[in-house]
């Protein structure tokens, strides 16, 4: 069922599009606000130099990039239901929580890997042009490995996401805007709203996955590295669980 699954993954045509997509946004996002930054840093004001990160500048271009591993997770199980394949896949295989699981294993893992070495290539060509101004750090600085780490984590709970709402919503525009709507919406409407109520801004998919990317402390009120993951976790698993609990009391 896992070959099956892998089998079924790779012959999507938009997985290794998006794959390219979100490596090309990811490493030129990077790149141009290192460029941006090295450029700029000597009219910049002690305050600013002493809160510059490193770290979490090499991952601009993530914002972006993001939604790439949110669709491919939607397009796992969202295309079976668009051609009706679905239909052979729980023939094939009745256990249908069996099947959803395998999916997940399987896209989890390649959104993992491939989650890894990105923010490793986007880390290492944002580092090359921090170099000329001296500020560039190498994985061994402080807490920079584990913010590479994280990216990749973060990417990965994004395409479990994506994968839940494909098997809840069995639409891939429906769920797609789901994503877009939980990465870029949401934390754009807590952000105004942060003069009334502080918590949404803090403690939404984005603010969790900046606190898993970033090496200084958090500011008042946001999200600890540990505490990102536990939101990134549960943004992932809880969806996960509702979509294992409607999969076999539905129709296909």
């Amino acid at each position: 069922m896992l070959l099956s699954e892998w089998t079924k993954l790779r012959s999507i045509r938009s997985t290794p599009l998006s794959l390219i997509a979100a490596f090309a946004v990811a490493v030129l996002g990077g790149l141009f606000s290192a460029t941006g930054r090295a450029k700029d840093y000597p009219t910049w004001s002690a305050v600013d130099k002493a809160a510059f990160d490193p770290v979490n500048l090499s991952f601009d271009g993530l914002a972006f990039a993001q939604l790439a591993f949110g669709v491919i997770g939607v397009l796992a199980i969202s295309s079976e239901y668009t051609t009706g394949q679905i239909r052979t896949t729980f023939t094939v295989t009745p256990h249908r929580r069996k099947v959803l699981l395998g999916k997940a294993l399987v896209v989890g893992a390649v959104a993992l890997i491939v989650g890894e070495l990105l923010s490793l290539v986007t880390f290492l060509v944002a580092q090359l042009s921090l170099r000329s101004i001296h500020l560039n750090v190498s994985l061994s600085d402080h807490a920079a490995l584990r913010a590479v780490a994280g990216a990749g984590i973060y990417l990965t709970a994004l395409t479990l996401l994506g994968l839940a709402l494909g098997a809840i919503i069995r639409h891939t525009a429906g769920a797609v805007s789901a994503i877009f709507g939980l990465v870029f919406v949401v934390p754009l409407v807590a952000a105004n709203l942060k003069d009334w109520i502080t918590w949404p801004s803090n403690w939404n998919l984005w603010a969790a996955g900046n606190a898993l990317i970033a090496t200084r402390p958090p500011t008042d009120g946001a999200p600890s590295p540990t505490m990102g993951l536990a939101i990134c976790a549960l943004y992932a698993l809880v969806p996960l669980t509702f979509a294992l609990l409607l999969i076999t009391r539905r129709d296909t």
